[in-house]
């Protein structure tokens, strides 16, 4: 991973929280409280563009990562068909042993930049730290 690229912005994406796709999650999720569920829980940032472009532009190996964490602040649900402004970001890198550490910070706001959830995911990269040693 880059930890030159902290801070930076990886990604802006307009996209839409569309009615059928949370009808399709609540349906595969197949719970009571399902319909709710998929309101909340509908995208995933660091995959916002259904692409590798945000991993491979921070310089996550997906072969060497894994997922240490993922947590998601809302202050409401989205609303079916609603507009959503997605910014992600890599908000920390740190090197733990041979390990590193990384931070996404994937931001969803309405158009007129009201938030609608944080989500932050964590990665570590097994022996990221060593591996950009030895490639400078």
């Amino acid at each position: 991973m880059k930890p030159e690229l902290k801070g930076t912005v990886l990604k802006t994406h307009r996209t839409r929280a569309y009615a059928n796709k949370i009808a399709e999650l609540a349906q595969t999720l197949g719970t009571p409280t399902a319909e709710e569920t998929a309101r909340i829980a509908l995208f995933f940032g660091v995959t916002i563009a259904r692409d590798f472009e945000i991993t491979e532009k921070m310089g996550l190996v997906i072969e060497r990562a894994l997922m240490a964490g993922h947590e998601i602040r809302w202050n409401r649900p989205f609303e079916p068909d609603e507009e959503v402004v997605v910014t992600v970001t890599l908000s920390d890198v740190q090197d733990k042993g041979p390990n590193r550490m990384a931070v996404v910070e994937s931001r969803f706001e309405t158009p007129g930049g009201d938030e609608i959830q944080t989500q932050l995911s964590t990665f570590i990269l097994l022996g990221g730290a060593e591996q950009q040693e030895t490639a400078a």
